[in-house]
């Protein structure tokens, strides 16, 4: 899985996402990662397209209490044997989450990272739910009385 693109203005939330959508793969679906997407069977790319911050409470002086942030992404996703038949997988994913606005700004700043982590979370869970429902559609050939792991395609790790 290449590093989604970032097209938000929030530093590394491309890395956030990716590392989100990553670890999901690998510890709920039949997947596992591989390091060259020409070796993988299905490549899921995906490019965040917008972090929205919009206030849900307010106090009586009208005073944000609660923000709600949303992360959108754009996932395709293709499968090697069938590259001339268009992409497996293509849709727009969301996920959201609040934090509390009290506090000093760097109270608020850790709650606003600790929303995008959650928000990063349940961005993957549609991820793997939209993934899971096209591995049902289209499953692997071969007879299998358990789900082989499907190669996925992961950036090369960096050698110490």
């Amino acid at each position: 899985m290449p590093l989604f693109e970032n097209r938000t203005f929030e530093p590394l939330l491309d890395v956030r996402v990716t590392e989100r959508v990553k670890s999901r793969l690998v510890a709920t679906g039949p997947w596992r990662l591989v390091n060259r997407p020409g070796t993988a069977d299905l490549v899921v790319r995906g490019v965040v397209t917008a972090l929205g911050v919009t206030p849900v409470s307010f106090d009586r002086s009208h005073r944000v209490l609660e923000q709600r942030v949303t992360i959108t992404a754009q996932i395709t996703a293709d499968r090697r044997n069938q590259a001339a038949a268009g992409a497996a997988f293509q849709g727009t994913v969301t996920g959201a989450s609040e934090y509390s606005e009290v506090g000093d700004t760097l109270q608020i700043r850790a709650a606003k990272n600790r929303a995008i982590e959650e928000a990063g979370d349940l961005l993957a869970q549609d991820v793997i739910a939209r993934l899971l429902s096209l591995e049902r559609l289209e499953p692997q050939s071969g007879p299998t009385d358990r789900p082989t792991p499907s190669p996925m395609s992961a950036p090369p790790e960096a050698s110490p």
